[in-house]
């Protein structure tokens, strides 16, 4: 049986019996911040344990999309090596919400796996908590399951919880024999566990105490892979047919690249990286996910060039990833249709990763084998040279460790968290000042899953507001209130005009004015508004308004008014993303993917999927298409349809965002531009003329971004550019402005014959000049010589002068004295030069930095040039005793 038909007849199985099938859930979670990634089938459903009735359907069935990688729940470094660990999984669940008991939920799983899956009794054996007597007996009487396979166990086996607080209860779990000759029929090595199937009782306080829920819950998982390696009689997840299919593909390209097709253990665990790794960066990319330094980025960087990596250790010259593609896509498209739709992107993305990696891995491995080659008692690397591989190369840490595992050696990861500990530390002054308002955050945070749980709601009626118009303003309730720590307010008003922040968009900011309290009216700042999850309600913070619970009490009445000009700026600019949008499509073409945007009421910042830079002239057409539909004065208009008909009209929806089938809304300019959006817009397109493109740039491998302007900001914008160049242009003596674009090119030749002359003056001085002292000395094994040159005050150098004299006078001697590396101080600069000929396996960057522990500074470079900046200048008794 296939992974794909597994599927099918899970869900199938499921909709039979009264379950409303839905799909998977983003694996970047939807206001969860305590989860880098949904790790499990259940993550989507929490808040239903609590508050059943909120709930979508009583009884659910799910195949969900899950990543393990980063955080506490991490298998990154288990992935190839042993038979049932992955970064990407995909995890069967039937779910109830209140509508069905343990004795339903066994039975209809004891049905499926021995009727849909036709596994035989005698292969299995079930698991029950020991004080869990209704289980054992619905297990043994109702099941008619022999008692010898039913095991009772402690809590630590089956007994399930989110944490220390929250929903949680006693478990059954069904187990395969997996036959293992190793082992006897008692030890649990043998037996592998395929379905939990969790009773949701209690809920846990944080003294640990359990309080039986009102409304118990069933929460079941069952690991699609797994029940693939038992249906096709497999011991190992990565034979199974879907893994097969990208294994294949890794070993074909193998061959293509000359390289012999082994049976090793390592070189096996290589190609099960390569295609576990495959799966899980081509997901997290679909989604929205894009390599980074920081957070989900940078745990998709790490698993993209561990894959790279271990492509290399399989003879893979050229790009692993994006070769490999094509059989991600034979293997799950049919399912998992994203992969197709895009397929241009997604292996866009990889490619641009992986180019970029392998610009520094060589690097890298040069200076790996130079650490093995120069050696070490006990076979460590050094956390300093960690850090150096991490930092200057972008090798993640559980990469060097891989690299060094392989060579019989270890990392010192002390020591290397120490450094990296140092560096964080170095930034602390702006984390503390970030400190409160992070404090701040978490108990809004806080307060808002309250709400959430306890159902509080209430009608957004921001979409009526004209945005044209000065004023607004709407009679209303307050529905919840709570005071904050730092003297402000958290309320909900019934109904709400106020735009909560989402989508890319600011929220709206205002007032409330409170009527019938003993102080008389009074009116409060509301200064944002957030979304509150799972819900259609929008919470505001209202400045100073601390302890006025009395005032504001559920039922109080006000008035609500938000900043019209706070809102016409954020509604044109809007407008105006929609419209880059489309002209960037039109541009660069339909594969164009919308990366992240933020609307500001005065600017707007638009991130994009592009391998290339925009060229000007590229730029200038977008920004008269934009310009063009402004001027045109077209409507914009904005209508609610179900997801499908959404789609079916063409409608673009944002990769990563999850959307209502129900009801989505879409707004539409004419034949120009039509997308799922929830944000404020303008009526018609005038508004948001002139459209005014500020910079465009790289933020990241394959990702652009251009940050624009549009209506009365970019007329305020492009004024003050004017103001500018009539600035410059009296600097520069132009008698008008269609002359200063000839005067700054006369004045930019002037400087650069300048700047050639004085490098020329460098290069001669370089060449003549005494130095005041020099040193014989070593820098590891290879010999070497300090130059100590005459002070930048007695050479009476520029700015910056004494870094490219010392670099042209060690450039000089390198090439005189090509036996021995050279080292130039002059003042604080230092340079280091060696012939790469005479010491091929050195690297003058590495060297620098270590001889840089015993003359603090900072500095790196290249293989044969290296540069930097002591933190004091040294004497030459300093150097002597190098």
């Amino acid at each position: 049986m296939t992974a794909r038909e597994i599927r099918k007849r899970y869900t199938e199985y499921f909709v039979r019996n009264g379950h409303k099938h839905l799909p998977s859930a983003t694996i970047v979670p939807k206001n969860d911040p305590t989860l880098l990634f949904t790790n499990a089938g259940m993550v989507p459903f929490k808040q239903y344990f609590l508050n059943p009735s909120s709930a979508p359907h009583p009884m659910v069935a799910t195949v969900q999309k899950c990543v393990r990688a980063g955080g506490k729940h991490n298998d990154l470094d288990q992935v190839g090596f042993t038979p049932r660990h992955h970064t990407f999984f995909e995890m069967l669940g039937n779910f109830s919400f209140g509508a069905y008991s343990k004795r339903d939920v066994i039975r209809m799983a004891w049905a499926f796996v021995r009727r849909e899956l036709q596994m035989p009794e005698d292969m299995l054996r079930v698991t029950v908590l020991e004080s869990d007597t209704e289980t054992y007996e619905i297990w043994r009487d109702e099941i008619k399951l022999d008692p010898q396979r039913i095991v009772r166990c402690g809590p630590q086996d089956n007994f399930w919880s989110m944490g220390n607080e929250g929903p949680c209860g006693p478990c059954t779990e069904i187990f395969w024999d997996t036959r293992d000759p190793r082992y006897s029929i008692d030890d649990e090595e043998r037996w592998l566990e395929f379905w939990n199937v969790v009773f949701m009782q209690y809920h846990r306080s944080p003294n640990g105490q359990m309080t039986p829920l009102a409304t118990p819950c069933i929460d079941t998982g069952m690991g699609l892979e797994r029940v693939a390696s038992i249906m096709q009689g497999k011991t190992n997840n990565f034979d199974t047919d879907e893994f097969q299919k990208i294994i294949g593909g890794i070993e074909q390209l193998q061959i293509k690249h000359g390289s012999q097709v082994g049976s090793s253990k390592s070189e096996t665990a290589y190609r099960r990286v390569v295609a576990d790794h495959l799966r899980a960066s081509a997901f997290l990319i679909s989604e929205g996910v894009r390599p980074d330094t920081t957070g989900r980025g940078y745990v998709l960087r790490r698993i993209i060039r561990r894959a790279f990596r271990a492509g290399r250790q399989l003879g893979i010259r050229g790009p692993v990833l994006p070769a490999l593609y094509p059989s991600l896509v034979a293997a799950m498209g049919t399912d998992y249709p994203e992969l197709s739709e895009q397929q241009e992107h997604i292996s866009g993305t990889l490619q641009l990763e992986e180019e970029a990696f392998s610009k520094t891995l060589d690097r890298g491995l040069i200076l790996l084998e130079s650490i093995f080659a120069r050696g070490s008692d006990n076979k460590v690397i050094s956390g300093a040279d960690a850090y150096v591989l991490y930092d200057t190369h972008g090798f993640p840490i559980d990469l060097t460790e891989v690299i060094a595992r392989d060579h019989g050696w270890s990392v010192d990861i002390a020591e290397f968290e120490k450094i990296q500990m140092q560096n964080r530390q170095r930034n602390k002054a702006s984390w503390k000042n970030g400190k409160k308002a992070h404090l701040i955050n978490d108990e809004i945070n806080r307060k808002l899953a309250e709400w959430q749980d306890a159902g509080v709601s209430s009608q957004f009626c921001g979409y009526d507001v004209d945005p044209e118009q000065n004023t607004m303003s709407v009679s209303s309730r307050i529905v919840a209130f709570s005071s904050l720590a730092n003297g402000d307010g958290l309320a909900v008003i019934d109904p709400c005009p106020f735009y909560a922040q989402g989508g890319g968009q600011e929220s709206d900011m205002g007032y409330v004015t409170v009527h019938g309290s003993n102080q008389g009216q009074s009116t409060l700042a509301v200064t944002h508004a957030v979304a509150i999850p799972g819900s259609r309600a929008t919470a505001l913070v209202v400045a100073n308004a601390g302890g006025s619970e009395q005032q504001l009490a559920a039922g109080s009445a006000v008035t609500a008014g938000i900043d019209m000009g706070r809102r016409r700026g954020c509604a044109v600019h809007h407008t105006a993303t929609h419209l880059l949008h489309a002209a960037l499509r039109q541009v660069l073409g339909a594969t164009v993917q919308q990366a992240g945007s933020l609307v500001r009421t005065n600017g707007l910042r638009f991130d994009f999927t592009s391998p290339a830079a925009l060229t000007a002239d590229q730029l200038c057409q977008i920004e008269r298409m934009v310009n063009s539909t402004a001027l045109a004065n077209e409507r914009v208009v904005t209508s609610e349809m179900t997801l499908d008909a959404a789609r079916s009209r063409g409608a673009l929806a944002l990769f990563g965002e999850k959307y209502s089938r129900d009801n989505v809304r879409v707004v539409g300019i004419t034949d120009v531009s039509l997308e799922l959006c929830g944000g404020t817009h303008v009526r018609t397109t005038r508004s948001i003329y002139p459209f005014q493109i500020i910079s465009e740039g790289s933020i990241g491998a394959g990702t652009r971004r251009i940050e624009a302007c549009a209506g009365i900001a970019a007329s305020q914008w492009q004024r003050q550019q004017l103001e500018h160049a009539r600035a410059a242009a009296s600097k520069l003596n132009a008698p008008s402005l269609d002359m200063l674009s000839e005067k700054a090119q006369r004045l930019s030749d002037q400087t650069q014959t300048l700047r050639s002359e004085n490098e020329q003056w460098l290069r001669v001085a370089a060449t003549n000049m005494q130095a005041a002292a020099e040193h014989a000395t070593e820098l590891g094994s290879i010999p070497a010589r300090i130059h100590i040159l005459p002070t930048p005050e007695d050479l009476a150098l520029a700015a910056s002068g004494d870094m490219r004299l010392a670099a042209e006078y060690v450039c000089h001697w390198r090439g005189a004295q090509p036996h021995t590396a050279h080292v130039a101080i002059c003042g604080t600069a230092i340079a280091l030069g060696l012939c790469n000929e005479r010491f091929p396996k050195a690297q003058a960057g590495a060297m620098l930095r270590e001889l840089l522990k015993r003359l603090p500074g900072k500095g790196g470079g290249q293989s044969t040039l290296a540069q930097g900046r002591l933190r004091s200048a040294v004497s030459v008794d300093q150097i002597q005793q190098l």
